[in-house]
C-alpha cells in the first residue's frame, strides 16, 4: 500500500466518543428514584460511548457505536451498527441497528452534552422506553429559503429484554414502523412523529392463567390478560433557541394493547437563560398512566374455586404499578471548555396516593414526595 493510499484510508476513518459521570442523591430514606437513594451514587447513569465512522465511498459509509453503562439494568454493547447509502444530497438510507427515533432526544439520550439538563425527565422519557431496532430507515430533505423540511420513515423489528411492571421480560415487536417530520424555521424547530408495531412479551405464568380462565368460560377476563397487541406512540415537540434564551416543549402518548403496559400521556416544558459560559433553566414535567379496567365477570361467593379465580385475577390488576407523577426542576450548566460541561440540578418529584410514581418504595408510609440532586460531568471527544 502506498503512503498516499494509506493516508486516504486514514482520512476516511473517524473515531469519536462521549462520556458522562453523574453523581446523584435522593433526600428520602423511604424510597429510591431512578435507583438513586439517600446515599451518594455515581453508578446509575454514568457511561462511556465510542463511535467509529468509515466512509468507504462518496455515497456509502459505515457507523458503529459501543456503549458501556454503569447501570446494571442497561446492557452494554453495540448500540449502533449500520450502513449509510446516500444516492443524492437530499436522500439517505440507513440499514442495520439504529436508535429507535421515538422522541426528540432519542438519538442523543446517552449523550448528555447534547442537551441542557442533567437527565431527561422520566415523565416524558421513561427509561424502559428507549432501545434500538434492526431495519431500514430512509430520510429525505427539502431545503428552502425560509424553512427546511426533513421526512424520515423506518421499518424493522425489535427483540430484546425490557422491564415492564418491575419484571424483566423478553419482548418482540414485528412490523415496527414509524414516520417522523422535522421543520426548521428561523430559530424554531418542530417535530412530529408516529410509531407502531405488533408487540408480544413472554409472560408464561400469565398466559397459563389466561388459558385457565378461558377454559372456565371467562373469555373477557382471559382476553384482558393478553400479552400481545398493537403498540402506538404519538409525539410532538417545539423548540425555540437564540443566543440569550431557549424554550423547549414536548408531549407524547403511548398506547399498548396488552395488560402490563398502561396508556400514558407525558409532557415537559422548559425554559432557560444563556449567560456564557453558564446557562440556567427551569422545567416542569408530568405524566399520567392508566391501565385498562379489569373485567368483572367472575362471580364471588358461590363457589370456593371461583372465589380463588376471582381474587387471583383481581390481584394481578391491583399489583400493577401506576407511574403518574410530576417533577419541578431547577438547574445550571457550566461549559468549562468546548466539549466539556458541568451541570448541577435539583428536582422535586411528586406522586399521588399509592401510585408508584417511578419510585421504588421501601416504606408504605412514604408520601411520594422527594428531592433528587444531580451533578453531571458531560464530555464529547
Amino acid at each position: 500500500m502506498s503512503a498516499v493510499t494509506f493516508a486516504e484510508d486514514v482520512d476516511k476513518l473517524q473515531f469519536s466518543g462521549f462520556a458522562r459521570l453523574v453523581l446523584g442523591y435522593l433526600d428520602d430514606k423511604d424510597a429510591s428514584y431512578l435507583d438513586y437513594d439517600n446515599s451518594l451514587s455515581i453508578d446509575k447513569e454514568s457511561l462511556i460511548g465510542l463511535q467509529v465512522d468509515y466512509q468507504a465511498f462518496d455515497n456509502l459509509g459505515f457507523t458503529g457505536q459501543l456503549i458501556g453503562h454503569t447501570d446494571k439494568e442497561r446492557d452494554s454493547g453495540i448500540e449502533w451498527l449500520y450502513l449509510t447509502y446516500t444516492p443524492t444530497k437530499k436522500l439517505k438510507f440507513k440499514l442495520g441497528r439504529q436508535r429507535t427515533p421515538f422522541l426528540n432526544y432519542s438519538d442523543v439520550i446517552d449523550v448528555g452534552y447534547a442537551y441542557p439538563w442533567a437527565t431527561l425527565p422520566q415523565q416524558t422519557y421513561p427509561r424502559h422506553f428507549f432501545s434500538t431496532f434492526d431495519g431500514v430507515m430512509a430520510s429525505y430533505e427539502i431545503p428552502g429559503k425560509e424553512f427546511s423540511l426533513n421526512i424520515e420513515g423506518y421499518w424493522g423489528y425489535f427483540d430484546e429484554d425490557i422491564v415492564v411492571a418491575e419484571r424483566t421480560v423478553n419482548a418482540k415487536t414485528t412490523n415496527f414502523s414509524g414516520l417522523i417530520g422535522h421543520i426548521n424555521y428561523n430559530n424554531w424547530t418542530f417535530r412530529g412523529s408516529y410509531h407502531q408495531g405488533r408487540t408480544s412479551v413472554e409472560l408464561n405464568d400469565l398466559s397459563e392463567f389466561s388459558q385457565i380462565l378461558s377454559q372456565f368460560g371467562f373469555s373477557q377476563s382471559a382476553e384482558s390478560l393478553k400479552t400481545e397487541g398493537l403498540t402506538e406512540v404519538f409525539q410532538l415537540s417545539a423548540n425555540y433557541e437564540n443566543v440569550n434564551y431557549f424554550v423547549r416543549a414536548e408531549l407524547n402518548r403511548i398506547q399498548a394493547d396488552f395488560v402490563f403496559v398502561p396508556d400514558s400521556d407525558g409532557y415537559f416544558l422548559s425554559t432557560g437563560y444563556h449567560y456564557y459560559p453558564f446557562s440556567s433553566y427551569i422545567s416542569y414535567s408530568k405524566n399520567k398512566a392508566q391501565y385498562d379496567e379489569a373485567a368483572n365477570e367472575i362471580p364471588i361467593g358461590f363457589n370456593p374455586l371461583l372465589d380463588t379465580l376471582a381474587f387471583s385475577y383481581q390481584s394481578i390488576f391491583n399489583q400493577l404499578p401506576v407511574d403518574s407523577s410530576e417533577a419541578f426542576t431547577l438547574g445550571t450548566r457550566w461549559d468549562l471548555q468546548p466539549g466539556l460541561a458541568l451541570k448541577g440540578e435539583i428536582s422535586l418529584i411528586k406522586g399521588q396516593g399509592d401510585d408508584r410514581a417511578f419510585f421504588t418504595v421501601n416504606n408504605p408510609e412514604f408520601d411520594r414526595k422527594a428531592l433528587l440532586y444531580l451533578l453531571a460531568l458531560e464530555w464529547v471527544f
